[in-house]
């Protein structure tokens, strides 16, 4: 052991030369056997530009494979000191023209040219997702659940007004489609009293209702005022007046009005609707009134002052009269023999020129069947009416004659008098 030690201590120079010789000549050795050697390189950066279709359509890259190992042929001294960097990749997009998931080619190139290399992989490939960025206004609706209102006060959610009517909703294709519906959600803590207008921001939501939270859809989410209108709001019935002949039993008949009631709203200031009782939709006069209409019904508008809304949204009321298959109608000829004419100027003489006129009658058929024109009754009153010599047509009103009359005297009627100048008693001696 100790002439082995003796040995490389002596020999120590002379066996390092040795070893660097045998390297260097290893090294020439293999570059003149192997001249080229295979070898690959990981994690070389891809990159994607949209082409200037997909730019013109707002074709996006919204992913894209990241990264790709190529394999290189060359000189061992050259291809050992290569890394990711000495190498560029990109995605060909050239046949992309619509959005989904698709499978291009990856082009591959040197940052350098070499020509002690080359690069042998082939058909690279890599997948792309492209979605279309579109934009699209949606109607905003407002939420009014957690705004609390005085008692006695509504919020009148139709009258609601807005600062704008629409938001403008941008991003890609399928996240801005799922968007169902935009709704304001108004920022205030306390208690309505009277129509207030209070900012709000925009919430959106998918079709099944669940609120939709990303940073990869642009819209306009806050900077809005509502109007929010309150009104006092009540519920009154339907009155209708009904307007009968002279002696007539106003018991007689029944009618019903549909609907029996509605519920209206006023400004909350408008505390006059707190007074009211009923809601008066017009006068029916009996005397208008034809069998036809005993068998259908009236229709009455129903009108409300200016600034009261109709929260039932019925604007028609029905008149419908009760007990109609015990009533008839009756036809026959009147004589004016039975015709007084009121308030005529004393100057003048008046006589009728119309001898008969044909009425309708209509009531309780046990009662209209025994009418005769000796029943019938009419007035023509002057009252206000200009004496003028000749032929005049003037309206009579007709009536039935008797008390407690349960029947009617339907329609207008006209006759013709006679007025003439009064001739004095000497003129008639």
């Amino acid at each position: 052991m100790k002439s082995i030690l003796n040995f490389f201590k002596n020999n120590l120079k002379t066996l390092i030369m040795s070893v660097i010789f045998a390297i260097i000549i290893w090294f020439a050795v293999s570059i003149q056997v192997f001249p080229n050697v295979h070898d690959h390189i990981d994690g070389i950066t891809i990159t994607a530009e949209p082409t200037s279709y997909m730019q013109r359509e707002n074709l996006q890259i919204t992913d894209f494979q990241q990264d790709i190992t190529i394999q290189i042929l060359g000189k061992r001294y050259v291809i050992g000191t290569l890394t990711a960097e000495d190498f560029t990749a990109s995605l060909d997009l050239s046949e992309i023209t619509s959005p989904g998931t698709h499978t291009v080619d990856v082009n591959v190139n040197m940052v350098q040219p070499n020509t002690d290399y080359q690069i042998i992989s082939n058909n690279l490939t890599a997948s792309v997702e492209v979605e279309r960025i579109i934009s699209k206004e949606i109607a905003l609706d407002v939420n009014t659940n957690s705004i609390n209102v005085a008692d006695g006060l509504q919020i009148q959610t139709d009258d609601i007004s807005l600062s704008t009517s629409n938001v403008l909703i941008s991003g890609e294709q399928s996240l801005v489609n799922s968007v169902a519906r935009a709704v304001i959600e108004p920022l205030y803590d306390g208690v309505l009293t009277e129509t207030t207008k209070i900012n709000g921001i925009v919430v959106i939501y998918d079709a099944d209702g669940t609120k939709i939270e990303t940073n990869e859809l642009e819209y306009q989410s806050d900077n809005y005022t509502v109007t929010i209108p309150v009104y006092r709001v009540k519920t009154l019935p339907l009155n209708v007046s009904m307007i009968y002949p002279q002696n007539f039993n106003t018991y007689s008949i029944k009618y019903s009005i549909f609907p029996q009631e509605i519920t209206i709203a006023a400004p909350a200031d408008d505390i006059s609707i707190e007074n009211l009782e009923r809601i008066d939709v017009g006068e029916i006069d009996l005397t208008d009134i034809t069998y036809r209409d005993l068998q259908n019904s009236i229709r009455l508008p129903i009108s409300l002052a200016d600034g009261y809304k109709n929260l039932s949204g019925i604007g028609t009321a029905q008149v419908t009269f009760k007990d109609i298959d015990s009533y008839g109608r009756l036809e026959l000829p009147v004589s004016t023999e039975n015709f007084t004419i009121l308030n005529g100027d004393p100057s003048y003489d008046y006589s009728f020129v119309t001898s008969q006129i044909d009425i309708t009658a209509v009531g309780p058929s046990d009662i209209i069947k025994t009418l005769s024109s000796d029943d019938i009754l009419g007035t023509v009153n002057l009252l206000g009416t200009p004496a003028e010599l000749g032929v005049k047509n003037v309206t009579v009103m007709i009536r039935i004659a008797g008390q407690n009359n349960t029947a009617w005297i339907t329609g207008d009627y006209k006759i013709d008098i006679m007025i003439k100048e009064k001739v004095s008693e000497e003129e008639n001696d």
